[in-house]
């Protein structure tokens, strides 16, 4: 009776402590410690969802069947009816800085990567000090993977993906690739084979098509993985809808009914995109991640309507800074959204999905320092107000548009004048980058605006620096003669007192608004020098291209002149919200807004550091790596001290005239290369 008696208390006691039973503490959380969702219990799940990011290339906004019915898209469709549709969605115009912006959280004016694209000769990738989004999420206890497109610099093998974050890539490192054969150029005669599998060449995948081939990858991915085991990060980034514009025969039949080819060719590869989508969500449902999943879906940048895409009814195309070019498509599909099936106008931006989710799978984001991003879950899954209220898209000092510019000056009762920028000699490119510290660093200013902005946090600029150069990009902004100061002294106080970014006593800010800009603050979005060619039907009746891919991907002048007129048109201010096609510019109608605007370029650039966009690398050549873009670097090398170095050589051959031909061919041939970059050609 006692050993009975003994053994009911026991199992009393176990049933009333559950913690006794053998070190199984799953049946200690309650339903409680995570709200009213109850498939959280299972070893705490639900707080790392698996996420599963699809990144597109070039798709427009009206290149989706929710935006367009002659696009077929019905499993895209059908996520994003039952998800969250981002209808205020924000990209970089170019594909570089959307990548990089996506994987560290931060603007390009804080990684150097102001100016176009990362060449595949060219010696640059992501800062290395700054961490990314899957190295993060690798401390937080997710797989990461990656397939498709990285496109952020490949010249050492630290700057590959298994070396940013990635436990496994599968895909290509340039930006432009053959579907069928895997081939990349990087200009006339400079081609190489683009796949790898992890830090070594994929040989033997010719004639398979690369948006299958990618799918194939992550499904198995997803198969082979364990989802009781470790949440999964994947990064499935397609190379579609990028030209070489080769979608598979059978696709193209249900668009044959499209008069222009190449908008027929693209969408049936937009179709191609379509299918992939559907195969990693079924592979999502088989292998039992989807109910603990979140599916991100985003293009990159907007479409190139010279290859078939388009962004109407937004102005403007790839590679420009109008709605056509930055004002990206994405959802969100996931069942752990609390409010689902609608459509979002919250504003977002590329930068935020680094702190969102990063705090989605229970990472800290406060060490993660110098973000630009914002966490916006609460916006996207249960329709709170977004926490971002701006956005700068970009600050390019070394896009700049033909001379004569404006400069803009406050006076009185917030006018605005304009006076003709005074013609300055132009120093060249390769001088210019010796002269700037490390673009992995960030760039310190004059000790005087230092310690003005320590003191007067609040304030937008210091007393005029001294007239030596810094690692700050200066030439952004210009400073009014003391006589014009002098006489606006009295007129401004007036005008500034009420100012959202007060200015010191005694000094005008002037910015020059030939350098390449644009900034979105509430409503308002303010455009200055070239921001691309701003028309809003698609080019699509053409009967040939217009140039090179690369050519494709810069902006052309887009200089409007009234009749009569010899200053160029280089400033815009829309209201983005009341006229979402950029058809009004208020810029003359509002100029308190653009002083206000202006305020805020000039703060941002002041935290810029100096862009870095060096030289093609001849030792980069697929030809002296057996046919393959690979890294051409051994080792990790200070890319300052290279250049310097050059510098420093081209100095002394100044100094021995004649005495050494081959430096002069040397010297001019990375002269003529430098100024074909430099322009853009």
């Amino acid at each position: 009776m006692r050993a009975v008696a003994a053994t009911t208390l026991v199992l009393t006691l176990c049933l009333v402590r559950p913690d006794l039973n053998d070190g199984d503490v799953s049946n200690d959380v309650s339903e409680d410690d995570f709200g009213n969702d109850k498939a959280a219990v299972t070893k705490g799940r639900r707080k790392q969802p698996h996420i599963i990011f699809i990144l597109i290339d070039d798709q427009g906004f009206n290149d989706i069947g929710y935006h367009n019915p002659n696009i077929k898209t019905p499993t895209l469709d059908k996520l994003a009816a039952e998800g969250v549709k981002l209808e205020n969605y924000y990209v970089q115009p170019i594909c570089t800085p959307s990548r990089s912006q996506l994987l560290t959280g931060r603007y390009q004016i804080h990684t150097g990567l102001q100016h176009s694209i990362i060449r595949p000769s060219q010696p640059s990738c992501l800062p290395a000090h700054m961490d990314t989004l899957p190295q993060r999420l690798q401390q937080a206890g997710y797989a990461t993977h990656m397939v498709g497109k990285w496109h952020l610099g490949f010249y050492t093998k630290a700057c590959l993906p298994t070396r940013k974050g990635f436990d496994s890539f599968f895909g290509s490192l340039t930006g432009s690739v053959d579907y069928y054969s895997y081939g990349s150029c990087d200009g006339p005669g400079v081609c190489g084979y683009d796949l790898h599998a992890n830090e070594s060449v994929a040989w033997g995948h010719q004639g398979k098509y690369s948006t299958t081939l990618f799918t194939q990858r992550a499904r198995k991915i997803l198969q082979s993985h364990d989802p009781s085991q470790r949440p999964i990060f994947l990064l499935l980034s397609l190379q579609a809808v990028h030209t070489p514009l080769q979608p598979p025969k059978s696709y193209i039949y249900p668009y044959r009914d499209m008069a222009d080819v190449a908008r027929r060719r693209f969408a049936a590869m937009v179709s191609t995109v379509d299918e992939a989508v559907r195969n990693v969500t079924y592979a999502l449902r088989k292998a039992g991640f989807y109910r603990d999943s979140v599916i991100v879906y985003s293009t990159d940048n907007g479409a190139q309507p010279f290859t078939g895409g388009s962004n109407w009814p937004l102005r403007g195309r790839k590679g420009t800074y109008w709605e056509g070019g930055v004002r990206g498509v994405a959802f969100v599909h996931s069942p752990l959204l609390r409010r689902r099936r609608r459509v979002s106008k919250a504003l977002v931006h590329i930068t935020d999905w680094f702190p969102t989710l990063l705090s989605l799978a229970g990472g800290n984001v406060s060490q993660s320092q110098g973000l630009d991003g914002f966490d916006v879950w609460g916006a996207i899954s249960e329709g709170r107000e977004s926490p971002r209220h701006e956005i700068l898209h970009n600050i390019d000092p070394l896009h700049k548009a033909p001379e004569p510019a404006q400069t803009w000056d406050v006076l009185e009762n917030n006018s605005l004048i304009e006076k003709p920028k005074k013609k300055r000699k132009k120093k060249k490119l390769l001088k210019q980058r010796p002269k700037q510290k490390s673009a992995f660093k960030l760039a310190k200013s004059s000790n005087k605006l230092n310690t003005y902005l320590k003191a007067h946090p609040n304030r937008l600029h210091a007393s005029r620096p001294k007239a030596r150069r810094t690692a700050v990009p200066e030439h952004n902004l210009s400073w009014a003669p003391t006589k014009v100061r002098s006489q606006l002294k009295s007129k401004r106080s007036s005008s500034l007192a009420n100012a959202d970014s007060p200015l010191p006593a005694g000094e005008t800010p002037v910015w020059d608004t030939s350098v390449q800009a644009a900034i979105r603050v509430g409503d308002w979005k303010l455009l200055t020098g070239d921001p691309g060619h701003g028309e809003w039907v698609p080019p699509q009746v053409l009967p040939t291209l217009l140039g090179r891919w690369w050519n494709l991907e810069r902006a052309f002048p887009s200089l409007q002149h009234g009749r009569g007129s010899e200053v160029a048109k280089s400033v815009w201010l829309f209201n983005i919200s009341a006229d979402p096609y950029e058809r009004l510019d208020l810029s003359q109608q509002r100029p308190d807004v653009v002083r206000r605007l202006l305020a805020r370029l000039a703060y941002y650039n002041r935290t810029a550091v100096p862009v870095y966009f060096p030289p093609d690398d001849p030792r980069a050549h697929p030809d002296w790596h057996g046919g393959a873009w690979v890294p051409w670097m051994d080792q990790d090398r200070d890319q300052d001290k290279v250049y310097k170095k050059v510098h420093q050589e081209k100095k002394k051959s100044k100094g021995k005239k004649n005495k050494c031909r081959l430096c002069k061919l040397k010297a001019f041939f990375l002269k003529l290369n430098t100024g074909i970059i430099s322009s853009r050609i």
